[in-house]
């Protein structure tokens, strides 16, 4: 597994989508060295997978986006890994 090679896969998919001239690119991600749960999370454009894998936010952001997902489909799969906040400001004693 080598998580250099999953940003690097999922950076140049999406310049790859920006670039295309809409005539159907296919984007062949086989000659990128991906483990199996990065293939099979890649693949099946599992956000929930690609960001407990630790792809890099701003990535996951642009893949989500590129892949079709609203702000809100893709905030609302990560919600499960936000941890509550247990601290409290000074005007709230």
């Amino acid at each position: 597994m080598s998580l250099y090679q999953l940003h690097r896969c999922v950076w140049d998919q999406i310049r790859a989508g920006e670039v295309s001239s809409g005539t159907g690119h296919s984007f062949d991600a086989n000659r990128y060295e991906l483990g199996e749960e990065e293939r099979k999370a890649f693949d099946g454009r599992d956000v929930a997978a690609l960001y407990a894998l630790g792809l890099h936010p701003v990535l996951l952001n642009a893949f989500c986006r590129a892949s079709g997902y609203s702000r809100n489909d893709y905030r609302q799969v990560l919600q499960q890994f936000a941890a509550p906040e247990g601290r409290t400001a000074r005007w709230q004693r």
